[in-house]
Order: C-alpha cells, then sequence, then structure tokens
C-alpha cells in the first residue's frame, strides 16, 4: 500500500510566482486587478466557468467553491457577499486552479493552518494586491484605508499582504515622513 505524500509546509514562493505569472501573461499594469480581465488568459490554460451562485447556495462556511465537471473548472461564489469578499474569494478559488489543488470550498480563514488555503490566501493576495505596485502605492503616501480602496480589498486582507510582502515596514516609513 503506498502512502500518501502530505505537504509540510505551504509552497509560498510558488503561489506567489503563480499569481506574478497570470499578471504577467495578462499584462495587468494597474490597480486595481480587475478578475474579469484575468479571465481570458485563465482561459488559455483552464477550460472554466465563473458564476455567481443562486441565493442560499452557501450555509456560511464557504463564500466560493471550485468544482471540476469533466473538462471544465467551476469557480461558485457568494453573490451575497461584500464586493471586495466575493473578489478575494474568486482569487483565492483562481490559486487552486493555478496551483494544482481542486478540492471543493474554500471558507478563505485568513489565519488557516491548511497549507492548500494558506497558498491560496497568498496567490489571492499576490494577485489583487502586486507587491511592486502596491509597494509603489506606499510610498506615495496612501493610507491603508485608501489602499483597500484601490485594491478593491478588505483592511484585513490588505493587511494580511502588507505582513506577507514585507512592507508594514514601508507603510511606516512613510507614515512618518
Amino acid at each position: 500500500m503506498e502512502e500518501e505524500l502530505r505537504k509540510t509546509s505551504a509552497d509560498k514562493a510558488k503561489a506567489r510566482h503563480c499569481a506574478k505569472g497570470l499578471l504577467k501573461d495578462a499584462r495587468v499594469q494597474n490597480a486595481p486587478v480587475i478578475i474579469n480581465t484575468l479571465l481570458p488568459t485563465v482561459r488559455k490554460t483552464f477550460n472554466i466557468i465563473v458564476a455567481a451562485a443562486p441565493n442560499g447556495t452557501f450555509s456560511g462556511k464557504a463564500d466560493a467553491m471550485t468544482q471540476r465537471r469533466n473538462d471544465t473548472v467551476f469557480i461558485v461564489y457568494d453573490n451575497q457577499k461584500a464586493e471586495v469578499r466575493k473578489r478575494f474569494s474568486v482569487a483565492h478559488e483562481l490559486g487552486h486552479i493555478y496551483l494544482g489543488h481542486l478540492h471543493g470550498s474554500s471558507s478563505l480563514d485568513l489565519n488557516s493552518e491548511n497549507f492548500d488555503e494558506i497558498e491560496a490566501n497568498i496567490f489571492a493576495a499576490n494577485l489583487l494586491m502586486p507587491k511592486l505596485l502596491l509597494s509603489s502605492d506606499i510610498k506615495s503616501g496612501l493610507s491603508p484605508e485608501a489602499l483597500a480602496k484601490r485594491y478593491g480589498v478588505s483592511i484585513d486582507a490588505l493587511w494580511y499582504q502588507l505582513t506577507d510582502a514585507g512592507l508594514i515596514n514601508l507603510l511606516h516609513s512613510t507614515s512618518h515622513s
């Protein structure tokens, strides 16, 4: 009997690299990153359909899910959530697709210890808030609230990316200048 190989840590570098690659392939150069403008690029690699779920589909445990049916991958998201949550949810599910772990639903717990979820969160954060763009906007003096609005993300998602991308010190140094 062959033992299943399990991850011992999240591959954060791979998640960042995949998000950066998608942005490059889609020729994204400005914030905010619009998910719908990425989909033609995604469809060059994956047969994908992204759609809002009928009201009542999600019970509160998940905000989106990815399912494969034959050769098509479906991302279904909870349309009753705030716009920033829907954006992060879809980006997160795209992360699962690009990172090769299609396994169902996602709760988008930014404190998750599940390695696939951590990777998908990092992918989503880097997709919606690319480090180079975010760094430039921080240097221009935008406040965290203005940054979250500019990137179309929640303040929690912004802090997650600022921390993961090592930009917290940059933010603090520009806010005290």
